[in-house]
């Protein structure tokens, strides 16, 4: 029977169709939870910041108790809002920016911005670069903060404290590659297949928004992000992005 049996290449597109039609209903509906839930936490927060100027009207053997629960009220306030914007940077992230891109030289910049707190913990962050990769398309904000920085990030929580990260590039025929390496032990053989799960943690104070974001982002991207892990000895995080032909973009 002619057309009975569907192509892997058409079951991909259409899980890939699919998968943007969810993208974009998820999209909608956070735009319309965070204007519903925006407004009121910016309220509470002002009424907040009010009592705390006000914490001398409070009688002097209740003050400090006062403070110390106005400051947690705070703090989880200020963490919802963080939440929110997470997940908007999700569920609806901003019109990509792409321009041509030196990957090492954007690598070296956030291996330089995230130094000072792999040293606070002891931890050592290293490049294995390949010299004069191809030029790719990226969004430099989004990439860099997006999905280096959330890798790195988890790669020290992985590893807590001594231990070593490494980033590793390299040119394949069609792609371009970015591996964040650490020896923290890696990802429980339970976990592997959920860990880019939208909120899903194994960390007691993670949001499980991390990972989504970087493979969301790398998506936008054209590319995949991906996992080698080598559970009890650390894992990688492998972002293989494709090719992309500059000259049409900079005619």
């Amino acid at each position: 029977m002619v057309g009975a049996t569907k192509t892997k290449k058409q079951m991909e597109r259409e899980a890939s169709a699919e998968w943007a039609s969810r993208l974009a209903y998820l999209g909608t509906l956070a735009s319309g939870l965070a204007h519903e839930i925006r407004s009121p936490l910016s309220a509470i927060r002002l009424n907040l910041n009010l009592l705390q100027e006000d914490l001398d009207a409070v009688a002097e053997d209740k003050r400090a108790a006062f403070a110390t629960r106005l400051a947690l009220i705070v703090r989880e306030v200020d963490g919802l809002q963080e939440l929110l914007t997470e997940f908007l940077t999700f569920a609806k992230p901003p019109k990509l920016e792409l321009l041509p891109t030196d990957l090492n030289r954007l690598l070296l910049d956030m291996v330089q911005f995230m130094q000072p707190a792999c040293e606070q913990r002891h931890i050592q962050i290293k490049t294995n670069f390949q010299k004069e990769l191809y030029p790719i398309m990226l969004d430099h904000h989004q990439f860099a903060r997006g999905v280096i920085m959330n890798l790195l990030t988890n790669a020290m929580e992985q590893i807590e404290e001594q231990g070593t990260i490494t980033l590793h590039t390299r040119e394949t025929a069609d792609h371009v590659e970015v591996a964040v390496e650490d020896n923290g032990g890696g990802v429980a053989k339970e976990n592997e297949g959920r860990i880019f799960e939208l909120f899903f943690s194994t960390k007691e104070h993670g949001n499980g928004l991390g990972l989504a974001i970087a493979r969301r982002i790398v998506q936008e991207h054209g590319g995949e992000l991906f996992l080698e892990n080598r559970p009890d000895q650390g894992a990688t995080f492998v972002i293989r992005l494709p090719k992309s032909k500059i000259l049409e973009f900079s005619e």
